[in-house]
């Protein structure tokens, strides 16, 4: 079944785009607490060397400082990947220039690595974790010829590259627990996430299926006065208001009694779409019960403006339709109240529209009538 075509502009509840992913926010908000406990350790550690008269150090902290308030940017811009890729990039230099100015392979902040890993593979997933252990290992490897060399002078004694064997043994299988780790902790998330996701579908359907007519398609009586207040704040910001139009099919029951309950369904799913292409894009259609709609109709300054769009929904629901070799000519008996000329009441307004629509009715049908008060 075709979906009417003022249904189509309607928000659908089963195919808006996800919600944001908690996830996601949860890596943001560690991303963010990283960058910022980072910042709190570099600019202590710029005063204790600024006081020490170590300039050539505080220097070097003040640029990484910089950059860690430029991730910091990134993530309030929007863009945590980037943010978290800088911050990686910002603590493996941290760590390799303490190395470097320290006692190398044999310094404390080789334990600064694994942390880097974790941080690499939770946020960013498997291959910023594999760059930068490669990265780190081929820093170990250049650290290691670098003091071979006398390129640089740390605070340790001389080693060879046995240590290299070592200390990288110890990198690469705490590495490797912490992928392991992450990767189960990972999976668990998407997991979590998965359900957490086919719960909202759930009850997004739930929800769907409560508030729209399984035979039509259509907003069931539950929507109506939700759209009827929707519709009237929005008229009523351009000095205009809502018709509300009961809608009865002349002679439904006896159609149903003779040719069958499946042709009278058959019959209200075409009257459904044949009303619903005459409606503008802002105005609402709604099944009530059996045969009964209701058509709420926005931005109504006179009651020429409903004139004019049953007139169109009157004539083009006239045109003979064959329904299972049997051809019918329906005709529908309306009847109209205005807000806020007849009130504001929905319950009200729609008691008015069916009373017209009844007068409809006694006048002849297939027609329409406006509320008049007895």
């Amino acid at each position: 079944m075709h979906e009417p075509n003022n249904q189509k502009n309607q928000p659908n509840p089963l195919n808006q785009s996800r919600r944001t992913d908690p996830i996601q926010q949860i890596r943001t908000k560690r991303i963010g607490q990283g960058i910022l406990v980072m910042l709190l350790a570099m600019i202590t550690l710029s005063l204790v060397t600024f006081l020490d008269g170590q300039s050539v150090v505080v220097v070097a902290l003040i640029f990484t400082i910089a950059f860690l308030l430029v991730s910091l940017l990134l993530l309030r811009k929007g863009y945590p990947q980037a943010a978290a890729a800088l911050t990686v990039f910002v603590m493996f230099v941290c760590v390799a220039q303490a190395m470097w100015g320290g006692a190398g392979l044999r310094s404390s902040a080789l334990t600064g690595y694994p942390a880097v890993l974790l941080f690499a593979m939770i946020m960013l997933g498997k291959r910023t974790f594999y760059v930068a252990l490669a990265a780190m290992v081929a820093y170990m490897v250049f650290l290691i010829f670098a003091t071979q060399s006398g390129w640089r002078t740390g605070t340790e004694e001389a080693m060879g590259y046995r240590w290299l064997g070592d200390y990288g043994v110890i990198l690469i299988a705490a590495a490797f627990i912490i992928r392991v780790l992450a990767s189960d902790l990972l999976s668990l998330l998407d997991a979590l996430h998965v359900q957490m996701d086919d719960a909202t579908q759930s009850k997004l359907r739930a929800e769907h299926i409560a508030n729209h007519d399984n035979l039509t398609g259509l907003p069931n009586r539950r929507m109506a006065e939700q759209y009827f207040h929707e519709l009237l704040q929005l008229s009523q910001e351009k000095a205009a208001g809502v018709g509300l139009v009961f809608v009865d099919v002349d002679n439904f029951k006896t159609f149903n009694d003779s040719h069958g309950h499946d042709l009278g369904d058959e019959l209200l799913r075409h009257l459904s779409q044949t009303i619903s292409s005459q409606l503008r894009k802002s105005d609402r259609l709604v099944r009530i019960a059996g045969d009964e709609f209701l058509i709420l109709l926005s931005n109504i300054s006179k009651s020429a403006d409903v004139e004019i769009i049953l007139e169109k929904v009157r004539r083009a629901v006239a045109n003979p339709v064959t329904i299972r070799s049997e051809t019918l000519i329906p005709a529908l008996s309306m009847g109209i109240a205005l807000a806020p000329d007849h009130g504001h009441d929905f319950r009200e307004l729609v008691t008015m529209a069916d009373h017209a629509m009844y007068q409809a009715k006694a006048a002849g049908r297939n027609q329409y009538q406006f509320f008049r008060p007895n």
